[in-house]
C-alpha cells in the first residue's frame, strides 16, 4: 500500500530504471512471503520478509505520515531515523545481552529448596549467528558467572538444521550448573524449515540434534519428568516436547510427562510455547512453567511489540493464583536483529514461604 501511495504521489514521473527499482522491495517482500508458505528457503526468506518490513515498508509509512505536515524534504528525516534506528538492532542490539532477575515464592518448596537459583534461557537460534561471531561464548560466560544450581533452556536451540550445533558444540559444553541442565525442544528443532522435507532427512536431523544435547550433557525431557532430590528433599522437573498452536504442530503430552508424580510436590514445567499455560496448566498441580518462543517480536518500543498481536503472554512474569509463568524474550532468533526486545537470560530465586 505505501508504495502505491508513493507511486501516485509522484514516483510515476521518475526515469523508467529507477520506477522499475522502486518496486523491487515490494517483489522481494512477495516472493519471501511465497516462500515461506511453500516451505522453500525458510532461512533466507525470512530474513528477506523482515529486512524489507523494517527498511523499506515501515519508512515508507513514515514518510507518508509526515508528508501530510511538512515539506518532503523534512519528512524524509524521521523515515531516515527510523532506518538508522533499525540498522543499530542489526549491528549491534542483537548482541546486548540482558540477565533479568525474579523471585518466585511458595510454600509448597522444601525447606532445603530455599534461595535454590536457576537460570532460564531459550531459544538460541544457532544458525543465526555470523560465522566469526563470540556471542555463543559471551552468553555461555554470563550463565556461568551467574553459578546457578539449575539451567533450564526451553527449546529452539537450532533454526533449520541440527548442524548449527557443530561450531558451537565445544563453547556450550562449557554450560555448567550443580544439578544440571535440563531441556526441552521448540517448533525449530524439528528441523521442518529447513528444504528437506523427507521422513529420512527429518529423523536424521532430530537423531543428530538429540545426540548433540547428548554430547553437551543435557537432560532431554521428551514428554517425561525429572525428580531432583537432596536427601528427603525434592522438586520435580516436568518436560514436554513442542505445545504449538496452529501452525506450529502440537507435540506434547503432559498427562504422560507427569505420569507417576505424586499428588503433591513443588513442580517446574518447561514448556515452548506460552500459549500452553493456558490451555492446559493452569489446572494442574504445576507452580512454576518456563516458556519461550516469542521472541519479544524482537522488536520492542516502550510496550508495544509485535508479539502482542500474537501472545497474551508474550514476556515477562505472569501468575494465575499460586501459579508463574515466566516468558523469555531468548537469545536469538530467525535472523540477527533485535531492537529493544534484547537478547535475555532471566535467573529465578526460590523462596518458601509459610502457608
Amino acid at each position: 500500500m505505501p508504495d502505491i501511495w508513493l507511486w501516485h504521489l509522484g514516483v510515476s514521473g521518475w526515469p523508467l530504471a529507477l520506477a522499475i527499482l522502486w518496486w523491487v522491495p515490494s517483489l522481494l517482500l512477495l516472493l519471501a512471503e511465497v516462500g515461506l508458505q511453500m516451505g522453500f528457503f525458510h532461512k533466507l526468506s525470512v530474513r528477506i520478509l523482515f529486512t524489507t518490513i523494517l527498511f523499506s515498508v515501515m519508512p515508507k509509512v513514515v514518510f507518508i505520515l509526515f508528508d501530510f505536515m511538512l515539506p518532503w524534504f523534512f519528512a524524509l528525516l524521521p523515515a531516515l531515523a527510523l532506518m538508522g534506528w533499525f540498522a543499530f538492532g542489526f549491528i549491534e542490539g542483537w548482541k546486548r545481552l540482558e540477565i533479568r532477575y525474579v523471585t518466585y515464592e511458595s510454600p509448597d518448596l522444601p525447606p532445603y529448596f530455599d534461595g535454590y537459583r536457576l537460570l532460564h534461557f531459550t531459544d538460541f537460534h544457532l544458525g543465526s549467528f555470523p560465522k566469526d561471531s563470540d556471542f555463543v561464548q559471551k552468553v555461555v560466560d554470563a550463565a556461568n558467572n551467574e553459578e546457578p544450581d539449575m539451567m533450564l533452556f526451553t527449546g529452539d536451540l537450532v533454526n533449520n538444521d541440527a548442524r548449527e550445533v557443530e561450531p558451537y558444540l565445544e563453547t556450550l559444553k562449557q554450560l555448567h550448573a550443580h544439578d544440571g541442565i535440563f531441556s526441552v525442544w521448540g517448533n525449530h528443532d524439528y528441523c521442518e524449515y529447513g528444504n528437506n522435507h523427507t521422513i529420512a532427512g527429518l529423523r536424521n536431523n532430530w537423531k543428530l540434534l538429540y545426540n548433540y544435547q547428548c554430547q553437551l550433557g543435557w537432560h532431554q525431557l521428551m514428554n517425561d519428568h525429572f525428580t531432583v532430590s537432596h536427601g528427603m528433599a525434592s522438586i520435580d522437573i516436568i518436560g514436554v516436547e513442542n505445545a504449538g498452536q496452529p501452525p506450529f504442530s502440537n507435540r506434547s503430552k503432559l498427562p504422560k510427562a507427569m505420569k507417576g508424580l505424586g499428588k503433591d510436590g513443588f513442580r517446574i514445567l518447561l514448556t515452548h510455547d506460552p500459549h500452553h499455560w493456558r490451555r492446559e496448566v493452569w489446572d494442574r498441580p504445576i507452580q512454576l512453567t518456563l516458556a519461550g518462543h516469542t521472541h519479544a517480536g524482537q522488536l520492542q518500543i516502550g510496550k508495544w511489540t509485535p508479539a502482542r498481536m500474537a501472545f497474551k503472554e508474550w514476556g515477562g512474569v505472569y501468575r494465575k493464583g499460586s501459579q508463574m509463568l515466566n516468558v523469555s524474550s531468548g537469545i536469538g532468533g530467525s535472523f540477527p536483529f533485535r531492537l529493544g526486545a534484547w537478547p535475555e537470560m532471566t535467573v529465578i530465586t526460590l523462596k518458601r514461604t509459610l502457608k
